[in-house]
């Protein structure tokens, strides 16, 4: 609406979930008002008392348009619209019977309505600075990769294998190493026999080439160990942190994705996961196989010029040391700094699906495209350095490299006078100082990767560490299903509860429900209502201190969550909808029969809608229920709760969705088929509630009113004055 170069506004039932008052003032200030001025709006809608004001009304029936014209012209014709959409006159009934509610003092109505202003700003105050607080920066670790790290990661996949990881590669390298010096040793006994005119054996020779021969299948059957304890290690640990991640992300409180942004958590399952599966093992190995080459290299150099070169190998060393210091801070830091870069990527991408219609409507597309190149250009900037700081360390190493073979030349001409050195190990001492500079660049590299690459396990590690759980899902308090609960019975002692760190939403809620009891709950828009069902199904926690919530005269709080939750059913105002099968969403665990199945369908007046389809029950459900309208997706939760005949069922604006026709039908299928079970049913349309025991009216998530129907109306207290601004509404 606030977009300058809207021309077309399609508003599919925005009002349905919000109360008289409200509906009312989004009409007037929002759809109608100056904001939204110049511009085709387009509203779908249930609330016929809306249509007077609109300049033109089309009326639809199974797909085909019935009736088109103004409001005037459609009355004029003889059209019913309370006919057609059957606006139940419940509430205006149910008023009649008090005359003084309709002759309340105007200055009255006019007070509580700046009362409820002032309160409704000063809550919007309260949830902007919540917002500007909500979702926090992504954790960013300092420093060097703990220790730690590196020891879970080795438990994950066992130590055994980790270990031997590193001891057949060092024999690996052991093995070759003593194959070159055998190969320098048979090359000097050939040169001397050459020398002395005393020709090798062939006994001789076939001697020396077996011996060469077993060190060199000693390394290959080395590497063939090591590949398998690699591989062994790295599939065993990356299921054993993929399990802990999935399970603490599946135990998160719902607080928790109030304040991650989905892309975090996509991050670590693809981008983290992915380098814990393939890149840190093959850096790790690479590490590994380096080390030791390094190691045995300097060992054989050290060995070669037996032991000249000591006193310039030590400097060397220690420069190298302090060089590859500075480079494994900077490339783990900088490695940290793309991990949390590419947090935005997946989440505008995650964004961008979900919301592609909108995004093409409003033409909007060059805007998304370029807020993805920012993030693209942040995290590409931070790649860059990465790469720019691997060719810092190439050079120095390669300087430090030469420098070695320098050396080694120096003393082999120095000595070669004398014949200190063997012409065969001067050669081998120079071909390993060759070695030893890509070993020195690679093994650097390889560490810093490797310290880089454990910041994937370091941040899912802190997933699975740090991220609070639920409650327990079983206790040993638990009674069996058959024993709880059997009347449904619900009592509020004391309760207060408040979402993270904010006020109070709940304010020492004291309330009981009898056992079968049709109870409707309503108030103003962030009055408590839907908090209330929050707080039944534990979704958030109370107070330590903020009372209790019994059921049959259990407190709740010592109960399983599997077993509460398996007890309750809910119709949210959102349905939900799983990727699979219609029976499925249905029957979840397939206990039902077919039969039961379709009588389910018959009785929420969707059996036909779903008998044409091709596969029938087992007709395939898109992601989210695309493939089914928002009130064919109610519908269906309701004939899945209706399958799962609960004792206690809440409806938090359940038909919202749903024409008042179908409306009406499903309130009397409820009745007639929870006629035993406690229904709490949260609703605007107040005509859903009018026929309930009693009404609970909440205020500020305090109880304001609660009483029948009838006698809140006769007291003429807050519940009177919204069932006469809701018919008010619909006369006008």
């Amino acid at each position: 609406m606030y977009s300058q170069e809207t021309q077309l506004m399609l508003l599919d039932d925005p009002l349905s979930a919000v109360d008289a008052h409200v509906g009312e003032h989004l009409f007037k200030h929002a759809i109608t008002g100056e904001i939204s001025s110049g511009a085709t709006r387009v509203l779908v809608t249930h609330h016929v008392h809306f249509l007077p004001r609109c300049d033109k009304v089309i009326m639809l029936e199974k797909g085909e348009v019935k009736h088109t014209g103004s409001y005037q012209e459609l009355i004029a014709r003889g059209v019913d619209f309370a006919g057609a959409v059957d606006v139940s006159k419940t509430a205006e009934d149910s008023e009649a019977g008090d005359k003084d509610t309709e002759k309340k003092d105007d200055s009255v109505e006019v007070e509580k309505s700046e009362k409820s202003t002032d309160a409704t700003k000063k809550e919007g105050e309260k949830l902007k600075t919540a917002g500007e607080k909500l979702v926090k920066d992504e954790e960013l670790m300092e420093g060097a990769v703990e220790g730690s790290m590196y020891t879970h990661y080795a438990k994950a996949g066992g130590v055994f294998a980790f270990v031997s990881v590193f001891i057949i590669q060092g024999a690996g390298r052991a093995s070759e190493i003593m194959g070159a010096f055998w190969l320098s040793i048979w090359a000097d006994a050939t040169a001397q026999s050459m020398m002395t005119n005393d020709p090798m054996s062939e006994e001789r020779t076939n001697w020396y080439l077996n011996i060469y021969a077993a060190f060199g299948l000693g390394g290959v059957f080395c590497l063939t160990l090591r590949s398998i304890a690699m591989a062994v290690h790295r599939l065993k640990a990356s299921k054993k942190l993929h399990d802990s991640l999935t399970e603490s992300i599946l135990r998160a409180p719902v607080a928790f994705f109030d304040v991650t942004p989905i892309g975090r958590v996509l991050n670590r399952f693809a981008a983290d996961m992915d380098k814990i599966d393939l890149e840190l093992t093959n850096s790790l190995g690479q590490a590994v196989s380096t080390m030791f080459s390094v190691l045995g290299a300097v060992g054989a150099i050290i060995v070669a010029t037996r032991g000249t070169l000591l006193v310039a190998l030590v400097p060397i060393g220690y420069i190298n040391y302090v060089i590859q210091k500075w480079f494994r801070k900077s490339s783990t830091e900088l490695q940290r700094a793309a991990s949390v870069a590419a947090s935005p990527i997946f989440s505008d991408f995650s964004q961008m699906l979900s919301g592609t219609s909108t995004i093409r409507a409003f033409g909007k597309q060059n805007k998304f495209f370029d807020h993805c190149q920012l993030s693209f250009d942040k995290f590409n900037a931070l790649f860059s350095a990465i790469q720019h700081s691997n060719f810092w360390l190439g050079l120095r190493l390669d300087v430090l490299g030469g420098s070695v073979g320098a050396i080694i030349a120096a003393v082999a001409l120095g000595t070669k006078e004398s014949g200190f050195l063997p012409a065969g190990w001067v050669g081998l001492a120079l071909s390993y100082s060759i070695e030893v500079t890509g070993y020195l660049k690679h093994g650097v590299r390889m560490i810093a990767q490797v310290e880089a690459e454990m910041n994937s396990v370091e941040r899912v590690l802190y997933y699975s560490n740090s991220i609070e759980t639920e409650a327990a899902l079983e206790t040993k308090n638990d009674p069996k299903p058959t024993e709880w609960p059997t009347e449904g019975e619900i009592q509020f002692q004391n309760m207060s509860m408040r979402y993270r760190d904010g006020p109070l939403v709940l304010k020492d809620i004291s309330v009981s429900f009898k056992g079968g009891e049709k109870i409707g709950v309503v108030g103003r828009t962030g009055s408590g209502k839907s908090s209330l069902m929050t707080a039944l199904f534990r979704i958030t926690e109370m107070e330590s201190d903020g009372g209790k919530i019994l059921i049959d005269g259990k407190d709740i709080s010592q109960i399983g969550l599997s077993m509460l939750r398996l007890n309750l059913s809910i119709i949210p105002q959102d349905p939900v909808m799983f990727s699979n099968t219609v029976r499925y969403n249905l029957d979840p665990f397939g206990e039902k029969s077919e039969y039961e199945l379709w009588e389910a369908l018959k009785k929420v007046q969707l059996a036909e809608a779903i008998a044409v389809l091709p596969e029938g029950l087992d007709e395939q459900v898109a992601e989210g229920g695309e493939n089914f309208s928002q009130g064919q997706r109610q519908l269906l939760c309701i004939a899945r709760s209706l399958l799962r005949k609960p004792k206690i069922l809440v409806m938090d604006e359940a038909t919202a969705s749903i024409d008042n026709t179908t409306d009406a039908a499903i309130q009397q299928m409820i009745r007639e088929n929870f006629a035993s079970a406690t229904i709490l049913t949260i609703a605007h349309r107040l005509n859903t509630i009018m026929d309930s025991d009693r009404v609970l009216v909440l205020d500020d998530g305090h109880v304001a009113e609660f009483d029948s129907p009838s006698a809140l109306i006769n007291k003429g207290g807050i519940f009177a004055s919204m069932v006469e601004k809701s018919n008010k509404a619909h006369d006008a």
